[in-house]
């Protein structure tokens, strides 16, 4: 379960809710999989910010990055960002 008292990491104050569901993955090999789940918080100033923790066979590695907004979040996340071509190709 991601950590629901985490701070804010732009500027520490407490989570007011969480936004949308928790994503969930198993990434790696066979031998080296470990699961992520990371989930998205607003906090009292407004900021959008994911907790990520990640647990592998030598422990839990826990991480907070702020975004800018959701819709920033959900790109990366999908891979849904257009590269853009030089001209001519």
């Amino acid at each position: 379960m991601v950590e629901a008292t985490r701070p804010c990491p732009a500027c520490g104050a407490p989570p007011r809710t969480t936004v949308g569901p928790r994503y969930d993955a198993v990434r790696g090999l066979l031998w080296r999989r470990r699961s992520i789940e990371e989930e998205l918080f607003r906090c009292l100033e407004g900021h959008v910010y994911s907790v990520r923790v990640e647990r592998r066979r030598s422990g839990e590695a826990v991480s907070a990055h702020v975004w800018e907004d959701v819709e920033d979040w959900l790109r990366v996340r999908t891979g849904a960002e257009t590269l853009e071509r030089p001209p001519g190709l």
